[in-house]
């Protein structure tokens, strides 16, 4: 059964659903300035808002041309390195909105995390998001939390769009030959712009954050090219999953987007891959933002780093 705690977080997410203005007068930056407002606002339940420990090591950097942040929980390995991307729909997210999170994963896994602030849409389109993320990845191959140096190994995370950019980054990493991630994980990936996930359509009645036409309308906010939305860096389930290293998906059962990280399993296993698929039951779209207040966010985010921890 859900925790009391998870119930006030559903609670607050389907009173926000029925508070947002739809209003059709609303310009598309209007939409963009509110909700990048109300996903750093969504953060404090019940009155709680996160906090990270005084004995966590915080140090801005720039990593490659991206601006970021190291955070290393106390006894975190600083040769063992995890970059975190996180999610807000390509368009909103801060490294000070994760900070609680990208805590929890450094303390579950003894890693060094790197969480970027890579551009967001619809200032900078696709492929900004993208090129930061290799940007960073490339800086920490050779730089720590202390300076330059190499690593002992490396390892990738992301939610929702970042989980998104996570594969994303994993299939061109693999395309120009570079260093890939020991070991990855997502948390509700978003996998497949043309929305044709079965999910999509079976389980929005059920989901009080996200609606099919929401994910078709960051879809023309992130990608204003000519990109096809089935190009894999865009939609990853498209993709070959050859030669990516292990991953594990976590995924909330009552999230459209189930079925965007179940398919990118799916896709990996015909490939040979060692991948993992986990439905969080009961659970809606990225549980772990809340890791502050939900234990079961805490759960599923413990439950991905002694995943991760186990490939060192």
């Amino acid at each position: 059964m859900p925790s009391p705690e998870f119930a006030k977080l559903l609670e607050a997410a389907e009173k926000a659903a029925r508070d947002k203005d739809t209003s059709a007068d609303l310009s598309v930056d209007d939409i963009i300035a509110a909700y990048r407002r109300e996903t750093d606002e969504s953060l404090v339940i019940d009155g709680v808002a996160p906090r990270i420990s005084p004995a966590t090591r915080v140090e801005k950097v720039t990593a490659g041309t991206v601006p970021s942040e190291w955070v290393l929980a106390e006894g975190a390995d600083p040769d063992l390195r995890l970059m975190f991307i996180h999610g807000g729909g390509w368009v909103a997210g801060t490294l000070a909105g994760y900070r609680h999170q990208v805590e929890a994963m450094s303390r579950a896994t003894g890693m060094a995390v790197l969480a970027i602030d890579y551009r967001l849409a619809p200032e900078h389109p696709y492929p900004a998001g993208l090129n930061d993320c290799v940007s960073a990845w490339t800086w920490m191959l050779a730089n720590g939390p202390a300076g330059e140096s190499a690593p002992r190994e490396v390892f990738l995370a992301g939610d929702s769009a970042g989980g998104n950019l996570t594969f994303a980054l994993m299939l061109r990493l693999r395309d120009e030959g570079r260093r890939l991630p020991k070991a990855a994980a997502a948390f509700g990936p978003a996998t497949d712009f043309t929305c044709s996930s079965p999910s999509m359509t079976e389980r929005a009645p059920f989901d009080p954050m996200i609606k099919p036409e929401d994910v078709a309308w960051m879809a023309n906010i992130y990608v204003t090219d000519e990109t096809p939305l089935t190009h894999p860096y865009v939609s990853p389930v498209f993709g070959d999953f050859t030669g990516l290293p292990p991953f594990l998906v976590h995924a909330g059962e009552r999230e459209v987007l189930h079925d965007d990280g179940k398919r990118v399993v799916e896709k990996a296993a015909e490939a040979g891959i060692d991948a993992h698929f986990k439905t969080l039951p009961g659970m809606v779209h990225t549980t772990e933002y809340w890791c502050h207040f939900v234990p079961e966010g805490l759960e599923s985010l413990n439950e991905v780093g002694a995943y991760l921890k186990g490939h060192v």
